[in-house]
């Protein structure tokens, strides 16, 4: 039976909240937009950041359902993966960034406990082994930092490395 190394979560958490290897982390891209900004949809692929993190957290949700957690409450469909915002204030913006979060410790808690058994067990929504749920996890939140950073927001905006 295989188990999950501890520098496979950790590297999880520096690309949610932390010193990445890929750019700044997760978090650290969302703190820079304003919730007018992270709103906006007048980026190169039509979603807003805002959307992007949903995504990252209904994802987390869906495991944490799986896994048979209690939920944080969540203001979005939990059927849509990429729901948008309806309340667009500060205040809404900084409740959701919590709730990220949140709900990224409380996912990371619960991967960290399953046994080798339950980690070759299929997750039942996505029919993959948990070790392999957890294997694509330390990309997930990389590929949809560095997305954010490439939309075309004006905040996020960088010149290039010479």
């Amino acid at each position: 039976m295989q188990t999950i190394p501890e520098a496979v979560f950790d590297l999880i958490d520096r690309e949610f909240n932390g010193k990445s290897w890929n750019g700044p982390s997760f978090m650290a891209t969302l703190d820079k937009l304003s919730p007018t900004e992270a709103a906006s949809r007048a980026t190169w692929e039509g979603y807003s950041a805002w959307e992007i993190a949903n995504h990252c957290a209904t994802c987390k949700l869906i495991m944490l359902t799986d896994l048979g957690q209690t939920l944080p409450e969540w203001p979005y469909d939990a059927d849509k993966q990429f729901p948008a915002p309806t309340d667009v204030t500060s205040a809404a913006w900084e409740r959701d960034k919590n709730l990220y979060s949140l709900i990224h410790a409380r996912c990371l808690a619960t991967l960290r406990a399953l046994s080798p058994e339950q980690l070759a067990q299929p997750m039942p929504t996505w029919k993959a082994p948990w070790l392999e749920i957890i294997v694509w996890l330390t990309t997930h939140d990389a590929f949809h930092g560095a997305q954010l950073r490439s939309m075309g927001l004006p905040t996020l905006k960088a010149k290039k490395h010479e």
